[in-house]
């Protein structure tokens, strides 16, 4: 059975089958339109208003985000995930509320971030309306990496380097070494705070590898970059958003970055900074593909 975000028989390996039909264009400028308006309405919200305004104009600015990234997709590539699988975006939203909460955890070792203003935060309602915000991430992530799956050339055969596999005890040992990744955090969290970004990654790629998942690890084994380099990327692309949308929103994100916070920012982040977004990239990458056959999600087109 052909999972309905994975390449037809015969095509795996050279991409998704792109071009356009006019159903496709039509739904296409539908989306384009449902994300512009999506955009409109919720942007200024967003910037204007804090508390519970403020952050319904959060998810609605990166609803209309995913909605119009997902209809540009449509048009470019005559696909895309809303039209494959539209329950794709309930699953995805809901992990995406966990995953990021997890990083709210992990937050607590660093402090890298923080809320501001904060008094609003000390509402019964703070969890559930910042659970809406969080469900956002993943889904824009993923679009955006297959916008710019989008932008390489279907159907083009890509050299591979070598065929290797890497060590079954070397994957192995990567995730057994994430408790002491977590040490290191809690006890130096000045100076390791960047592992922070790495630690899904490094727990769950290795486990998607030993279990014949999709792997980044496998990937860069066999000198398969391409996936890769596109998730790179599209992680730098949704920081810029995120940032950008950031900078002027009446209630911010407020970063705490040792070694960093003297040097050159684009708005609120130091440049170096957005580096930090592409191994998230890569955990929430790993994410899903860990939980896509224990949640029955279908499989990404990157």
């Amino acid at each position: 059975m052909v999972d309905s975000l994975t390449p037809p028989p015969g095509r795996r390996g050279r991409g998704v089958q792109r071009g356009r039909s006019p159903s496709c264009a039509g739904r296409g400028r539908g989306g384009l339109m449902l994300g512009v308006v999506l955009l409109a309405a919720s942007w200024p919200v967003y910037w204007q208003m804090a508390g519970l305004a403020g952050r319904v104009g959060f998810f609605g600015t990166w609803l209309g985000y995913v909605v119009l990234l997902d209809a540009v997709v449509l048009r470019r590539s005559g696909t895309s995930p809303l039209t494959r699988a539209r329950w794709w975006y309930v699953g995805v939203f809901v992990l995406s509320v966990a995953f990021w909460w997890t990083y709210e955890g992990l937050d607590l070792l660093t402090g890298n971030w923080t809320y501001a203003p904060t008094a609003w935060d000390r509402s019964p309602a703070w969890a559930l309306l910042y659970s809406l915000d969080f469900a956002t991430v993943l889904p824009a992530l993923f679009v955006t990496a297959e916008l710019v799956s989008s932008l390489r050339r279907a159907g083009v055969a890509r050299p591979v380097a070598r065929s290797a596999r890497i060590p079954g005890p070397v994957l192995r040992t990567l995730p057994a070494a994430v408790p002491l990744v977590v040490i290191l955090l809690a006890v130096w969290p000045h100076e390791t705070y960047p592992l922070l970004w790495l630690l899904l990654f490094l727990l769950l790629d290795p486990l998607n590898a030993l279990a014949g998942r999709p792997s980044l690890l496998a990937d860069i084994s066999r000198g398969r970059w391409g996936t890769v380099v596109t998730l790179g990327a599209a992680a730098l692309v949704c920081g810029f958003f995120w940032e950008m949308w950031n900078s002027s929103s009446a209630q911010v994100w407020v970063y705490h970055v040792p070694g960093l916070d003297g040097s050159a920012h684009l708005f609120a982040m130091p440049v170096v900074g957005y580096a930090g977004y592409i191994p998230f990239m890569w955990s929430a990458y790993a994410t899903y593909q860990a939980l896509r056959p224990v949640l029955r999600l279908p499989q990404l087109v990157v």
